[in-house]
Order: C-alpha cells, then structure tokens, then sequence
C-alpha cells in the first residue's frame, strides 16, 4: 500500500512538473542602472510587459520562465519572490518582486487573447533547442514539417504561431527560403488574408498589424494604414512605426514629384 501510493505521488509530481503554466503574477524590478531590461511584470495569464512599456509572452516549466519579446527568448530560473536570468541577453540579472509604478503615464494595458502554455511551450520547442535559447534549424532542415507543425498549433488557437505561419506562407508564396533576400514583386495570396483575419478574430491585435504590411507591399496603401490605425489605436508600437514609415515615404515621394515638375 505505501509503495501504491507513494508511486502515486510520484507520478502527480512528474505530471506537474512536465505541464507547462502561466501561473506568475506581479511585477519584478532590476535594481542595477541602465540594465537593457529593467522590469518585467506578469498578469498570471501568460502575458507580461517589458520595461513598463512592450507587451510579451511567457509561460513556465520545470521550475524556469521563459519570456518571448518578439523572436527571441529570455530564460529565468524562478527563486522566492524573485527571478534570476540564465540565458544570454538576461545572464546573471536578478529581478526581485516589488510594487508597480504608480506613474500611470508609464503603464501600458495588458493584452487580452487567450495564450494555452502547454501550446506556447511546444512552439517554443519548435523554434529553439529545449532549455537554452539556441534557434534550432526545423525551419531550414524541413520547412515542409516545421510548416504544418505551425499550422497545427494555429488551428489550436496559438496566435503567436499564427504570426509564424503567415510569415513562412509569405515566403513561400514569394519563392520560398533561398529566396528570402532577393527583391521580388509581391504575389497576392487570399492564405494571408485568411491566417491574418484568423489572429482578429482571436482577439490579438498583430492581425491588423500583419494585414497591414501585407496590402502595404500589394500597393494598397489606404487599405494599409487602415489596418495600422485600428492596430495602433490598440497599442501596437510596431503598427505605429509602420504607419510613421509609410507617411514618410509618402511625404518624400511628393517632395520629388514637386521638385521634378520643376
């Protein structure tokens, strides 16, 4: 009986200690000056803003954090009260748990799509070498595979690895990898529209974002920087520094058109 049950016991700590969570809530402080990294706070629900100001993922295993600010990812071992950085751009730097600003000015709104852990974890492990933040080669040593796994986890409601799908199918449809640096003309493809539409309609705000930047290389440009207002209405800064570029060009492609009709 005490072996029955100590097997037992054994068992819900391995099945735990396997399932991935969101469940660290809170706000955590670098006390050194000009760190790159200076704050990290965490809503419980696997969304987490950087430096007060830009918005990021995460999810826990095994005892480490691990936060996604955009393709990369940071690694955290997680101590009383505190989290200590152990991979690359965070080695070494500790963050202890403290009181949030209270400077509203500095304070951005957590986002609101739903993020699975278990399903952010296996795209992590799907993009780098397990425990590390080492980019693994899927993606160059079978596209094909790595591909429908992104789709798998997009039709599961993943919208990070919707993102992903829509820019490998981007490139596919473009001429695939080895063309990825050569200038091309753009091929319209209603698959981009229909992956991007599918982040909208999961309530993350990166579809616009992604539609945007799609019509904007298809020529449509008011399309565009329609899709850029509602994305950075909602406080997407790359959306707002999409849209500043494209008025920028085209406040310079009419300074030229002026300055030759003379």
């Amino acid at each position: 009986m005490k072996l029955a049950i100590a097997l037992i016991h054994f068992i819900s700590l391995t099945s735990f200690a396997q399932t991935a969570t969101n469940e660290i809530n809170g706000y955590f402080k670098n006390s050194k000056k000009d760190e790159l990294y200076s704050s990290f706070h965490f809503n419980g629900k696997g969304h987490a803003i950087i430096n007060d100001s830009y918005p990021a993922e995460y999810f826990i295993k095994n005892n480490l954090l691990y936060i996604f600010p955009d393709k990369s990812v940071f690694i955290f071992k997680i101590e009383k009260n505190k989290i200590k950085g152990i991979s690359n751009w965070v080695d070494k730097q500790i963050y202890k748990q403290t009181n949030p600003p209270k400077n509203t000015d500095l304070e951005i709104d957590f986002e609101s799509y739903i993020i699975d852990p278990e399903l952010l974890y296996q795209y992590y492990t799907l993009n780098f070498n397990e425990g590390t933040d080492e980019a693994s080669w899927n993606v160059f040593e079978d596209s094909e595979n790595y591909t429908t796994k992104l789709q798998d986890l997009c039709n599961k409601g993943l919208t990070t690895a919707c993102g992903a799908l829509f820019g490998m199918t981007f490139i596919t449809s473009n001429g695939g990898l080895e063309s990825i640096f050569e200038t091309k003309e753009v091929t319209q493809n209603s698959e981009l529209e229909t992956i991007a539409n599918k982040i909208i309609a999961l309530n993350d705000n990166r579809g616009y974002l992604l539609l945007g930047t799609y019509y904007f290389s298809l020529g449509e440009t008011e399309k565009a920087k329609q899709l850029l207002i509602e994305a950075s209405e909602n406080g997407n800064v790359q959306a707002a520094l999409k849209l500043f570029e494209i008025e920028l060009l085209e406040t310079l492609n009419e300074q030229t058109d002026q300055e030759e009709a003379f």
